[in-house]
Protein backbone atom coordinates (compact mmCIF):
# COMPACT_ATOMS: atom_id res chain seq x y z
CA UNK A 1 0.00 0.00 0.00
CA UNK A 2 2.75 2.53 0.36
CA UNK A 3 5.08 1.63 -2.46
CA UNK A 4 1.27 2.64 -4.28
CA UNK A 5 1.13 6.11 -2.28
CA UNK A 6 4.69 6.70 -3.20
CA UNK A 7 4.09 5.73 -6.78
CA UNK A 8 1.13 8.30 -6.72
CA UNK A 9 3.00 11.07 -5.47
CA UNK A 10 6.06 10.85 -7.63
CA UNK A 11 3.96 9.84 -11.12
CA UNK A 12 2.04 12.90 -10.55
CA UNK A 13 5.50 15.22 -10.08
CA UNK A 14 7.10 13.56 -12.65
CA UNK A 15 4.27 14.12 -14.81
CA UNK A 16 4.07 17.96 -13.77
CA UNK A 17 7.62 18.57 -14.46
CA UNK A 18 7.37 16.75 -17.94
CA UNK A 19 4.31 19.35 -18.88
CA UNK A 20 6.10 22.67 -17.95
CA UNK A 21 9.89 21.74 -19.09
CA UNK A 22 10.94 23.19 -21.77
CA UNK A 23 13.25 21.03 -23.63
CA UNK A 24 14.92 21.04 -27.68
CA UNK A 25 13.05 18.41 -29.16
CA UNK A 26 15.05 16.64 -32.15
CA UNK A 27 14.12 13.65 -33.94
CA UNK A 28 17.76 11.48 -34.11
CA UNK A 29 18.51 8.74 -35.94
CA UNK A 30 21.59 6.42 -35.33
CA UNK A 31 23.40 7.68 -38.33
CA UNK A 32 23.55 11.30 -36.84
CA UNK A 33 23.93 9.99 -33.16
CA UNK A 34 27.08 10.28 -31.00
CA UNK A 35 26.03 9.57 -28.09
CA UNK A 36 23.35 7.60 -26.40
CA UNK A 37 22.00 7.13 -22.58
CA UNK A 38 20.69 3.56 -22.19
CA UNK A 39 17.92 2.99 -18.79
CA UNK A 40 17.74 -0.55 -18.40
CA UNK A 41 15.98 -2.56 -15.69
CA UNK A 42 17.72 -5.93 -14.75
CA UNK A 43 14.23 -7.40 -13.27
CA UNK A 44 12.75 -7.89 -16.76
CA UNK A 45 13.47 -10.93 -18.30
CA UNK A 46 16.03 -11.06 -20.88
CA UNK A 47 17.91 -7.07 -19.94
CA UNK A 48 21.19 -8.27 -19.38
CA UNK A 49 21.49 -10.08 -23.14
CA UNK A 50 19.23 -7.01 -24.44
CA UNK A 51 21.80 -4.17 -22.81
CA UNK A 52 24.89 -5.56 -24.06
CA UNK A 53 23.70 -6.45 -27.33
CA UNK A 54 22.27 -2.81 -27.80
CA UNK A 55 25.59 -1.25 -26.32
CA UNK A 56 27.36 -3.75 -28.92
CA UNK A 57 25.30 -2.87 -32.28
CA UNK A 58 25.93 0.76 -30.51
CA UNK A 59 29.79 0.58 -30.09
CA UNK A 60 29.82 -1.20 -33.66
CA UNK A 61 28.73 2.17 -35.27
CA UNK A 62 30.99 4.10 -33.18
CA UNK A 63 28.40 5.73 -30.92
CA UNK A 64 29.23 5.83 -27.19
CA UNK A 65 27.10 4.78 -24.97
CA UNK A 66 26.19 5.31 -20.96
CA UNK A 67 23.43 3.07 -19.61
CA UNK A 68 22.19 3.00 -15.87
CA UNK A 69 20.13 0.35 -14.33
CA UNK A 70 17.88 0.00 -11.08
CA UNK A 71 18.79 -2.82 -8.42
CA UNK A 72 17.53 -4.02 -5.72
CA UNK A 73 20.31 -5.79 -3.81
CA UNK A 74 24.10 -4.98 -3.03
CA UNK A 75 25.04 -8.61 -3.87
CA UNK A 76 22.66 -7.95 -7.37
CA UNK A 77 25.18 -4.88 -7.53
CA UNK A 78 28.61 -7.01 -7.14
CA UNK A 79 27.69 -9.61 -9.86
CA UNK A 80 26.04 -7.35 -12.48
CA UNK A 81 29.00 -4.60 -12.07
CA UNK A 82 31.75 -7.33 -13.15
CA UNK A 83 29.21 -8.93 -16.30
CA UNK A 84 27.99 -5.06 -17.40
CA UNK A 85 29.31 -1.69 -18.25
CA UNK A 86 26.81 0.20 -16.76
CA UNK A 87 25.92 2.59 -13.42
CA UNK A 88 23.60 1.51 -11.21
CA UNK A 89 21.08 3.00 -8.86
CA UNK A 90 19.94 1.58 -5.77
CA UNK A 91 17.43 2.49 -2.60
CA UNK A 92 20.38 3.50 -1.21
CA UNK A 93 21.56 6.27 -3.41
CA UNK A 94 17.92 7.56 -4.60
CA UNK A 95 15.23 9.73 -2.41
CA UNK A 96 11.96 7.83 -2.49
CA UNK A 97 10.60 10.39 -5.38
CA UNK A 98 13.17 8.33 -7.45
CA UNK A 99 15.81 11.62 -7.32
CA UNK A 100 19.48 9.81 -7.88
CA UNK A 101 21.91 11.06 -4.98
CA UNK A 102 24.93 9.79 -6.32
CA UNK A 103 27.12 11.31 -9.03
CA UNK A 104 26.43 8.36 -11.67
CA UNK A 105 22.76 9.27 -11.55
CA UNK A 106 23.09 12.81 -11.97
CA UNK A 107 25.56 13.22 -14.52
CA UNK A 108 23.73 10.76 -16.05
CA UNK A 109 20.02 13.54 -15.68
CA UNK A 110 22.68 16.46 -17.22
CA UNK A 111 24.12 14.56 -20.24
CA UNK A 112 22.71 15.90 -23.54
CA UNK A 113 22.46 12.60 -24.71
CA UNK A 114 21.82 12.52 -28.64
CA UNK A 115 19.53 9.94 -28.13
CA UNK A 116 17.91 7.98 -24.63
CA UNK A 117 16.79 4.48 -25.06
CA UNK A 118 14.90 3.24 -22.57
CA UNK A 119 14.72 -0.73 -23.06
CA UNK A 120 13.10 -0.94 -19.83
CA UNK A 121 9.95 -3.50 -19.77
CA UNK A 122 9.00 -2.84 -15.97
CA UNK A 123 8.87 0.90 -14.41
CA UNK A 124 10.11 1.95 -11.72
CA UNK A 125 10.28 5.10 -9.80
CA UNK A 126 13.95 5.62 -10.05
CA UNK A 127 14.38 4.77 -13.59
CA UNK A 128 11.06 7.03 -14.74
CA UNK A 129 12.51 10.16 -12.70
CA UNK A 130 16.16 9.59 -15.01
CA UNK A 131 13.84 9.45 -17.97
CA UNK A 132 11.97 12.77 -17.30
CA UNK A 133 14.67 14.72 -16.22
CA UNK A 134 16.83 13.57 -18.62
CA UNK A 135 18.63 15.95 -20.89
CA UNK A 136 18.59 14.04 -23.73
CA UNK A 137 17.37 15.58 -27.51
CA UNK A 138 14.98 12.36 -28.30
CA UNK A 139 13.59 10.00 -25.73
CA UNK A 140 12.67 6.44 -27.46
CA UNK A 141 10.87 3.56 -25.52
CA UNK A 142 7.26 1.92 -23.98
CA UNK A 143 5.15 3.58 -22.59
CA UNK A 144 3.22 0.49 -21.17
CA UNK A 145 0.63 1.62 -18.85
CA UNK A 146 2.50 4.90 -17.50
CA UNK A 147 1.92 8.71 -18.42
CA UNK A 148 4.37 8.41 -22.27
CA UNK A 149 7.45 10.63 -22.09
CA UNK A 150 8.70 9.35 -24.94
CA UNK A 151 9.03 11.05 -28.12
CA UNK A 152 9.33 7.79 -29.97
CA UNK A 153 7.10 5.53 -28.44
CA UNK A 154 7.63 2.00 -29.58
CA UNK A 155 4.60 -0.57 -28.98
CA UNK A 156 5.46 -4.05 -27.79
CA UNK A 157 1.97 -4.91 -25.77
CA UNK A 158 1.86 -8.11 -27.91
CA UNK A 159 5.47 -9.52 -27.03
CA UNK A 160 6.40 -7.46 -24.05
CA UNK A 161 10.35 -8.21 -23.57
CA UNK A 162 13.47 -6.53 -23.65
CA UNK A 163 15.19 -8.24 -26.65
CA UNK A 164 12.30 -7.76 -29.13
CA UNK A 165 11.76 -3.79 -27.77
CA UNK A 166 15.43 -3.77 -28.00
CA UNK A 167 15.50 -5.07 -31.53
CA UNK A 168 12.68 -2.92 -32.65
CA UNK A 169 14.56 0.00 -31.27
CA UNK A 170 17.35 -0.35 -33.32
CA UNK A 171 14.98 -0.90 -36.42
CA UNK A 172 13.28 2.62 -35.99
CA UNK A 173 16.28 4.66 -35.15
CA UNK A 174 17.70 3.23 -38.55
CA UNK A 175 15.03 3.93 -40.39
CA UNK A 176 14.09 7.56 -39.22
CA UNK A 177 14.60 10.49 -41.68
CA UNK A 178 15.36 14.00 -40.23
Amino acid sequence: MFKKIIKYFADKQLLKFDHTRKRDRKIKTLNDSKHVGILWNPEDEGSLDAYESLRKILHGKKIKTTGIAQIDSIREMEILTTNTKSGFLDKRNVTWMGRPKSNAGISFIEEPYDILIDISVNKTIALQYMLVHSMAIFKVGWKGEDPNYYDLNIDIAEKPQCKYLMEQMVYYLEKLTN
